[in-house]
């Protein structure tokens, strides 16, 4: 008999968004729990000793915080493989789409929900815990919650005076996602891949806003599009389009996307290495991280919080480095004019400074010291490359170099 799964979660997470269409998509037996205080306190910490959501246990008590780590484990025994592209190119594609969406896209629609309209988000959580405690204190408890979700955020450098260039971003990208998509029923062909379930979390969560829902009145196509994404039966028919015939338009955003990650996830990989080194011995990665203590004061601007960056990041970079490199010296010719046509072709050459090791629901570095000073010149090297990228001009043949 097959595991059967559990999803706690709650409905302003795009995580947990993502989690239950990847599950559903797949065909998964699952059941869920309102993350909910008494579900926190009875079902969450003992596990996690930590409160984390979303959260998803399997019948042999197998508990994970990410839905990918979760479909990776999946992969060679579960229809769930359908979720990934079959061609180098377009898998490479895929889990970059899926990490920028996971890092940025979906912490923005978020920050919207949480920030920018902050009274409609304490209605609808002081709602959503009503089951589980009187209105009035749930209300409190909203409120409370609230309070710390905007602290966090501020952190991140997302306080209330970033809302005219989020709700920019966002609209700006959301044109991109809608070009992109064009006529075809989902971003990569005929079925989905694993990256626009975490796009569909982060559209629910916009959707759910008055700024968001605005926004998203003026691309039909992408409501279409996040509708065929909730479909129950998951076992779509017909393939992923390869790299090599994917839309100028899909090019374009997928350089996009590698503009606006790529830098970060680098600032990552040497904050986690700093990290490291001013905590020798130590091996499980907080869920957030400041620079190490020389560069974070080099980096302090006076009247500035400290920059804090995620660790998630500095994995999913050195996951994608070790996808871009010829594997037993062979060369994929098509992803090879993928990483040079959206400005990742020095990837191929990336060394995390130090190695990060995915479990469950958890990062950790391994034991395994791999600092060296081509690990660092490679930074430097993918930090150029970006950087040279970016000051040119989008020619639209360059753009789609790509097709053959």
């Amino acid at each position: 008999m097959g595991l059967t799964y559990t999803l706690i979660g709650t409905p302003f997470s795009a995580a947990s968004i993502k989690a239950r269409l990847c599950l559903r998509w797949a065909n998964l037996p699952m059941t869920e729990k309102p993350a909910t205080v008494d579900v926190v306190q009875t079902y969450i910490k003992p596990r996690l000793k930590t409160v984390a959501t979303p959260l998803i246990v399997s019948s042999d008590q197998t508990a994970f915080t990410d839905t990918r780590l979760l479909f990776d484990a999946l992969h060679g025994s579960h229809p769930a493989r359908t979720l990934y592209p079959d061609t180098p190119a377009q898998r490479f594609a895929s889990d970059l789409l899926e990490a920028w969406s996971d890092s940025r896209f979906s912490r923005q629609a978020e920050y919207v929900f949480w920030v920018c309209e902050r009274e409609r988000a304490e209605a609808r959580l002081a709602r959503f815990l009503e089951a589980d405690s009187p209105a009035d204190l749930a209300a409190r408890r909203a409120r409370l919650v609230a309070g710390q979700i905007g602290k966090q955020f501020a952190r991140m450098g997302l306080d209330q005076q970033a809302e005219t260039a989020v709700l920019a971003r966002l609209n700006a990208m959301l044109a991109r996602l809608d070009k992109a998509l064009g006529a075809s029923p989902f971003l990569f062909g005929e079925r989905p891949a694993m990256a626009e379930f975490s796009l569909a979390g982060a559209l629910h969560v916009l959707a759910g806003t008055q700024a968001g829902s605005d926004m998203l009145d003026l691309f039909p196509r992408l409501g279409a599009w996040r509708m065929r994404l909730t479909a129950v039966d998951g076992l779509a028919q017909g393939d992923h389009r390869k790299a090599s015939s994917s839309p100028s338009a899909f090019m374009q955003l997928m350089r996009d996307v590698a503009q606006d990650f790529a830098p970060r996830a680098l600032e990552s990989a040497s904050a986690v290495a700093d990290w490291a080194e001013a905590h020798p011995g130590a091996r499980a990665l907080p869920d957030r991280i400041s620079l190490g203590r020389g560069r974070k004061r080099a980096s302090r601007v006076k009247g500035q919080a400290a920059p804090v960056w995620s660790p998630r990041d500095a994995y999913w970079l050195s996951r994608l480095g070790a996808q871009a490199r010829p594997h037993y010296g062979v060369e994929n010719a098509e992803l090879y004019r993928l990483l040079k046509t959206i400005g990742l072709l020095p990837l191929r050459d990336y060394t995390s400074p130090r190695e990060i090791v995915a479990l469950n629901h958890r990062l950790e570095l391994s034991l395994r010291d791999v600092q060296s000073d081509a690990s660092h010149d490679s930074l430097h090297k993918v930090e150029s490359a970006l950087m040279a990228a970016r000051e040119a001009t989008a020619d639209i043949a360059e753009l789609t170099a790509i097709h053959v």
